[in-house]
């Protein structure tokens, strides 16, 4: 599963399924590529701004996949109207 940061900074990342969990930056524009995770159930995927601030002034968000397939691909985002 490629994990693609499509904002202008770089974000942390979590990725998880019943039997494994990962975490680490992505810096913008770029990919983190985890491919132990194709052909799974239910990953969830996390993401939040970095660096962290104490209190936290951003709040994460996550998405979960039901079934994952190999080339499957999360991208995040950000859109300005």
């Amino acid at each position: 599963m490629n994990l693609y940061n499509n904002t202008p900074g770089e974000v942390f990342f979590g990725i998880e399924s019943s039997n494994s969990g990962d975490c680490g930056t992505i810096t913008p524009d770029n990919t983190a590529d985890w491919p132990s995770y194709d052909n799974s159930e239910n990953v969830t995927v996390s993401f939040a701004a970095y660096p962290f601030s104490e209190p936290p002034t951003i709040t994460p968000f996550s998405i979960t996949i039901p079934e994952s397939g190999t080339g499957m691909a999360v991208t995040i985002g950000i859109y300005q109207e």
